[in-house]
């Protein structure tokens, strides 16, 4: 448990909001569709794209990261940039948050790199943006492990985009909550001190138009507000359905019951987290159900709640 209060590392959340340089995309630069139906309030349109390649930044360690790690995050847009004079390997291509890039590789500083994309991945790579192709590439962080550069790693997703658009939900990095009442924290910290995991029944037969629950993988924050401090669980959901349920729920006959209801079940990622209620004034504009996870929070708080944590 991490009490944060008067903890000078709060100032980085804050600092990771407003500080332009590696925040996501605002939604001033993407075309909003209204939606009627109950969930995330906006639909976009984006270029489609596939794929290409999941890997690790290589050579973080040999750039000044200390002070940018704490605000890196999972979807930060990046730059690569072809590195044809690099003197240790002739496919070298750097990666940079894509804020600090112009697109004009003869002007750019490679002081201001993150790192490279590993040896291992970059020949055809390299080929292919030698060959004039280096637009058709997109890249964004995957993963951001470690407390620090020297103990940590950075993962990239490499994409390549098709000239087709398609329509998507803007729910990209965002959680969504639960907050919980006496009762139910009661519930909620023996199960998971009792058997390792939460789970709850929550409405609506799979698939359920009418909510948005977690699906399998998603990540989940769980709140129990007190007086004067807030306690935060950061879960995961590992199963979805009565089926996937059945090997971690131990009451075999609340299964397969005749309603419109289901099993989600969540492990702990991290938590709890105690952090003093005057340091979260973003959740007071929050809607936050206090019933089932079925809504999602604000960009702004789920990057906050997420930063608290990585700043433990």
């Amino acid at each position: 448990m991490l009490d944060v209060e008067n903890n000078s590392e709060l100032d980085d959340v804050d600092r990771f909001v407003l500080q332009g340089d590696v925040m996501p995309p605002q939604e001033s630069e993407l075309i909003k569709v209204t939606m009627g139906m109950p969930g995330p309030p906006h639909i976009y349109r984006r270029k489609n794209r596939i794929l290409y390649k999941e890997c690790q930044i290589a050579g973080i360690t040999f750039h000044d990261l200390e002070e940018v790690w704490n605000e890196l995050y999972e979807g930060a847009e990046l730059a690569l940039i072809r590195e044809k004079d690099n003197k240790h390997d002739k496919n070298a291509i750097a990666v940079a948050l894509a804020d600090d890039y112009d697109g004009d590789p003869d002007d750019f500083d490679f002081d201001y790199i993150l790192g490279y994309v590993p040896r291992s991945d970059n020949k055809h790579l390299a080929n292919m943006m030698d060959m004039g192709w280096a637009e058709v590439f997109e890249c964004e962080l995957s993963q951001v492990n470690g407390s620090n550069p020297y103990k940590g790693s950075l993962w990239m997703k490499i994409y390549i985009i098709s000239k087709d658009e398609e329509e998507y939900e803007n729910t990209d990095h965002l959680l969504r909550a639960l907050e919980l009442d006496d009762e139910a924290y009661e519930e909620f910290t023996t199960c998971i001190e009792n058997h390792g995991c939460a789970y709850f029944r929550w409405g609506g037969f799979q698939p359920c138009e009418y909510h948005n629950f977690p699906e399998k993988g998603d990540k989940v924050m769980f709140i129990r507000k007190g007086e004067n401090e807030t306690e935060l669980y950061l879960m995961y959901c590992i199963a979805v359905g009565d089926d996937d349920a059945a090997y971690f729920v131990e009451d075999k006959d609340s299964l397969y019951a005749v309603d419109d209801s289901c099993y989600y079940v969540f492990t702990l990622i991290q938590g709890p987290l105690k952090v003093k209620n005057e340091c979260m004034p973003f959740l007071e504009d929050e809607d936050i159900s206090t019933i089932q996870a079925d809504e999602f929070l604000s960009k702004d708080a789920s990057v906050k709640l997420q930063q608290l944590f990585y700043n433990r």
